[in-house]
């Protein structure tokens, strides 16, 4: 079935004559015709009743009409997508957590305003329960955020990937190389540590409940960059995602203290509402997060 003779019997269609839609097209009359019959052919029905000079449109060829528009269109869009990305425009807006925006969005807002130049990205940055509230009220289109892996019926998860907990330290600590570290031999260490609100925060607060210990940080951050700088300079102690400090572990300025009794996790999560309207500047910045995160989306963007 080709694309030239479902257009033709488009313009057949809507002119309801051979030689006009022949004139239109830039056909002669006999290959508008010659193309109608290789379609009727195709489909085993005829389109259009001929009688006389008259033609006049079957029920076939009516039910037929809605099917030629869709493959016409798709073909469009496929043939045009990449120009697409570049011509839409209005707003997008995204929340995430600092640590995410510190470490790991200046590659995801870069490729996203190369792919949409003409689009508006509004960040807001916040605490996972600031965040989601703002999703429920439609105040957000999408959230990257970090947060133990669950179900919530309101909420469409379209990947999640791990991201370690851990507890770290500048490479000149005392504890720097140790390997036989446990929870309480670190309490008693100066603390520098995330507020409270911070899901990370919380769940290094449970596990030293668990193990009834307390740890009495001397300072609080909201800060992932100032907290790393203090550390690479001073003998003190912290607790983020192992995200955070990639680029510092690697350089060897950060060092994770390998607590055998303390394990942490939770998941790096993209998210919207389950009722969001889902645009084209929000599915190409959905992929833009995923392919940042090494992820697939799992879920189906409507």
């Amino acid at each position: 079935m080709e694309l030239r003779i479902i257009n033709t019997f488009l313009k057949v269609a809507q002119l309801q004559s051979f030689s006009k839609a022949a004139d239109s097209l830039g056909y002669s009359q006999s290959a508008i015709t010659v193309q109608i019959q290789q379609l009727e052919n195709e489909l085993g029905v005829r389109l259009f009743d001929r009688i006389g000079k008259n033609v006049t449109i079957t029920h076939y060829g009516q039910a037929f009409i809605p099917y030629a528009r869709e493959v016409l269109s798709a073909v469009s869009r496929a043939a045009n997508f990449a120009v697409e990305e570049k011509d839409l425009s209005g707003s997008l807006r995204i929340g995430t957590i600092e640590s995410v925006i510190a470490t790991r969005f200046t590659e995801v807002l870069s490729e996203f305003h190369r792919r949409c130049p003409k689009v508006k990205t509004e960040i807001h940055t916040g605490g996972t329960k600031d965040l989601l509230d703002m999703l429920q009220h439609n105040e957000l289109d999408l959230i990257y955020t970090l947060d133990e892996s669950g179900y919530e019926p309101q909420l469409v998860k379209l990947f999640e990937t791990p991201a370690e907990i851990v507890v770290m330290a500048g490479h000149q600590h005392p504890l720097a190389g140790r390997q036989d570290l446990k929870l309480k031999d670190v309490i008693n260490e100066e603390f520098i540590l995330m507020p409270q609100t911070s899901n990370y925060r919380h769940l290094f607060d449970a596990e030293l409940a668990k193990q009834k210990l307390e740890v009495h940080p001397f300072l609080e951050l909201d800060g992932t960059d100032m907290a790393l700088r203090l550390l690479e300079q001073n003998p003190y102690l912290t607790v983020l995602p192992l995200y955070a400090a990639e680029r510092q572990v690697e350089a060897g300025t950060i060092v994770v203290l390998p607590l055998s009794d303390c394990h942490m996790e939770q998941t790096l999560q993209l998210v919207h509402h389950k009722d969001k309207v889902i645009t084209p500047q929000i599915k190409v910045m959905a992929e833009v997060i995923a392919q940042s995160a090494g992820a697939e989306i799992q879920a189906e963007m409507e």
